[in-house]
């Protein structure tokens, strides 16, 4: 999963793999370790309680917190995405494409038939 962070927003994009494992798990969970033994991790989590999307970050991780019923639609259709200003923050979930500047990478796990749908974008 991947994880961008600018100017209050966020945005988490997920491979083919991921997306099963989150809707078998309901969660998934990233992290970096560095040296020094501290780690920031992000972590997306479909929650059955909520209504909404949320985010908060605590202990050195980012949560983001999907509606279960919402996130299951998602991962079941072509929608691309999930998106949300959640208490000033933007936050959006997408299926992650191909790299378009390397073709030599495998996209067995990408969402090239999504892609492929996708105007050019400029």
């Amino acid at each position: 999963m991947k994880i961008r962070c600018e100017h209050n927003s966020i945005r988490l994009r997920l491979r083919k793999s991921e997306i099963r494992q989150i809707h078998d798990e309901k969660r998934l969970h990233t992290a970096v370790h560095f040296p020094d033994g501290s780690t920031f991790a992000w972590e997306l989590i479909l929650d059955p309680e909520s209504g909404s999307i949320k985010c908060r970050f605590s202990n050195g991780c980012i949560q983001v917190g999907l509606p279960l019923q919402e996130a299951l639609q998602w991962i079941n259709s072509e929608q691309i995405g999930l998106e949300s200003d959640t208490d000033g923050i933007h936050v959006l979930v997408e299926k992650d494409f191909p790299c378009k500047d390397r073709p030599e990478e495998d996209n067995a796990d990408f969402f090239q038939e999504l892609a492929d749908k996708q105007a050019p974008l400029c």
